[in-house]
């Protein structure tokens, strides 16, 4: 080997720096773990370097260009081979990219979910793109992706698997909260992708952190999506159906509105009629009808005036009442009535009371009147009619025992009674009435 050819391969084991080719992997393990006194260390900008020593960590190095050697990183005293002089470090480098790394897509079913409104199972599908980056890289190392050089897919495909547990749960947990419906799946991708990001599970844990889902498409087969179009064609119709409802019973309700404010009305009025009567012409008013019910009764003659003057009790008995109601609730005046009333010596005036002459009518009662047998036998009284006066006991005068009585003419019938009669023995009238 020439000194060109020495030369090359020192420059080159004095450069430590991720390839070119290597870019794209999350984690790049360099290959050769000795690198002498004086290396130049490159960590670009979006990464940074992980030392271990004997499977442990050491130390981090964050991006830029380092000369290493033990005065500027003293955790490299640990590093030092001293089989070799101490000129010679012995680590394993890890580079690890901490930057953004977008457009990862996925896609796969879901599984089958269950709608509690509108109670059927479907299976959904769901398609899109997220973002993520490594948080911790010492932990995303340890916890997650080892020491060892494997496939560099293997990280994100763990992240798809845990971001589709994810979005599982966040469906599962809107559809029974009822914050989303199969109906809007379609409409529900930015929604659900937020929450998605917010309940992506155990990720802090190896040290990642998913930013951003996008472009997530939620879908149904064919054969769902036409069950779940049906079901949409029976609920625009069902609500069709209630407005219609509630607009009949909004207009039953003006109706029934309108007919209780014209019972209202009329209550009212009868209400204001009753508190503004005047009882004493009310008294007066039904009085009048009376006597005018009376007078054409009796100008008709016969049942007419019968019925007049029923009409005319029925309707002074009206009178009356309404009266007595009227007076019951007006008090007496104070001092009612006056001292004095009436005036001594008052009484009826001459000549009140029966005409001269005033009797029955001649022919009255009539011949036969009343029938033989008739009325009480002669010296019984009545049940419960006080029995006439001892003699000498107060009523009659004592006279001899066996007098004969004075006779007591009937006024009626003209028959001639014993004086201790009360009754008439052919007629039965009282003897008082004669």
């Amino acid at each position: 080997m020439g000194i060109v050819d020495f030369v090359k391969g020192g420059v080159q084991r004095m450069m430590i720096a991720r390839p070119d080719a290597q870019k794209d992997k999350v984690v790049y393990k360099h290959p050769d773990q000795t690198f002498p006194f004086w290396s130049q260390l490159t960590i670009d900008a979006d990464e940074c370097a992980v030392f271990f020593r004997d499977g442990n960590p050491v130390a981090t190095l964050p991006p830029g260009r380092h000369t290493l050697q033990t005065q500027n990183y003293p955790f490299l005293n640990t590093l030092v081979d001293k089989f070799t002089g101490g000129n010679v470090f012995i680590s394993e480098i890890f580079f690890v990219l901490t930057r953004p790394l977008y457009n990862q897509g996925f896609g796969d079913t879901i599984g089958s979910m269950r709608d509690p409104d509108l109670e059927i199972r479907v299976t959904p599908r769901a398609f899109g793109t997220f973002s993520y980056r490594v948080v911790d890289p010492l932990r995303f190392i340890v916890w997650f992706r080892g020491q060892a050089s494997g496939d560099p897919n293997d990280s994100p495909r763990w992240i798809q698997d845990m971001l589709f547990m994810g979005l599982r749960s966040t469906l599962t947990r809107m559809l029974k909260a009822g914050e989303l419906s199969l109906l809007d799946l379609g409409q529900c991708g930015p929604e659900v992708a937020r929450a998605m990001v917010q309940s992506c599970p155990d990720l802090a844990n190896i040290g990642v952190q998913v930013l951003e889902v996008a472009k997530l498409n939620i879908n149904l087969s064919e054969e769902d999506q036409n069950r779940i179009d049906g079901m949409q064609d029976q609920i625009v119709q069902a609500n069709v159906d209630a407005k219609a409802a509630q607009r009949r019973i909004k207009q039953a309700e003006a109706e029934a509105a309108q007919r209780q404010y014209q019972l209202d009305q009329d209550f009212a009025n009868r209400a204001r009629y009753m508190n503004q009567l005047d009882m004493g012409r009310y008294q007066q008013y039904a009085a009048a009808e009376a006597t005018m019910g009376l007078g054409q009764g009796m100008a008709q003659g016969g049942d007419a005036a019968a019925a007049g003057a029923a009409g005319a009790a029925v309707a002074g008995g009206l009178g009356l009442g309404a009266g007595m109601a009227a007076g019951a609730r007006m008090p007496m005046p104070y001092g009612y009535p006056p001292p004095g009333y009436p005036p001594p010596g008052y009484g009826p005036p001459p000549g009140y009371g029966p005409p001269p002459g005033y009797g029955p009518p001649p022919g009255y009662p009539p011949a036969g009147y009343p029938p033989p047998g008739y009325g009480p036998p002669q010296g019984a009284y009545p049940q419960g009619y006080p029995a006439p006066p001892a003699p000498g006991a107060g009523g009659a005068p004592a006279g001899a025992a066996g007098a004969s009585p004075a006779a007591a003419r009937c006024g009626a019938c003209g028959a001639s009674n014993p004086t201790t009669a009360r009754f008439c023995a052919e007629c039965g009238r009282p003897l008082s009435q004669s």
